[in-house]
């Protein structure tokens, strides 16, 4: 089945608050950013960032003016969800998904592989950096419950996100600090009333939201989640489920 482009929508916060019209956060660098590119995609970006994506700093301003470009990359059983974020950024990309070995199982002589891309630099992603990112470490950045929407938190499960059981769900929020993580405990109640704790695992943390917030949690992000990821809110570590879009794109080598 040939999947639907996803659609835009106006990027909201909380009763209906446009997050277009919020100027103040960080010198307004997301306001800049959504002045040129799409609502769409500037909920992806930000949540991809948040989860696994990251943000690579590609001129520091010495010679050339700063720029930034986002760079995707997912395990192999997860190329369909690599597919739709490019295809959501495809106007933002210059080259197409492709599919790399990043290491090879010698006990096993398996070859593991992986999906990745990126987008062009632009100046505009420079500012986001700056906001992630402090000493080249990825961080929780302030005032980010100005303009946090249900389908950047969506994006940000589908990365990080897990069902841990029947009725419970984890985010593996491992780079952020102890702090930060606690801040995010406070950012997710204030924002959209789920209650969630900080949990050890091994020896760090991450965000857990138990069973009595398992039916608000889904349906906040359940209208964002894309087919081919809708096991981790259905079930729990089916990581080999079978993809139900298809993408018309040549995309391996």
């Amino acid at each position: 089945m040939r999947h639907e482009q996803p659609q835009e929508v106006k990027l909201t916060h909380n009763g209906g608050v446009r997050v277009l019209d919020i100027i103040q956060v960080m010198d307004n660098p997301v306001g800049r950013l959504k002045s040129e590119l799409s609502p769409l995609q500037v909920e992806v970006i930000i949540g991809s960032v948040l989860g696994d994506a990251r943000l690579e700093c590609r001129s520091t301003g010495v010679r050339y003016p700063t720029s930034a470009r986002v760079r995707v990359h997912q395990s192999d059983v997860q190329k369909e969800y690599v597919l739709w974020k490019y295809k959501v950024l495809e106007n933002l990309c210059s080259k197409e998904p492709r599919r790399v070995m990043t290491w090879h199982d010698p006990i096993r002589n398996k070859n593991h592989y992986s999906w990745y891309f990126h987008t062009k630099t632009f100046p505009i992603l420079s500012e986001l950096y700056q906001w992630f990112y402090h000493d080249k470490v990825k961080v929780f950045p302030e005032d980010i419950e100005h303009i946090l929407t249900p389908r950047m938190l969506a994006v940000w499960f589908m990365d990080d996100g897990s069902k841990t059981s029947h009725r419970s769900f984890t985010i593996n929020t491992h780079c952020f600090s102890t702090e930060e993580q606690l801040r995010i405990v406070e950012v997710l109640k204030k924002c959209f009333d789920i209650s969630s704790t900080i949990v050890k695992d091994r020896t760090k943390f991450k965000i857990s939201i138990g069973s009595y917030e398992y039916e608000k949690f889904v349906y906040l992000i359940e209208p964002f989640i894309i087919p081919t990821m809708a096991y981790k809110i259905a079930n729990p570590r089916n990581d080999l489920a079978h993809s139900r879009w298809s993408y018309p794109t040549k995309v391996e080598g």
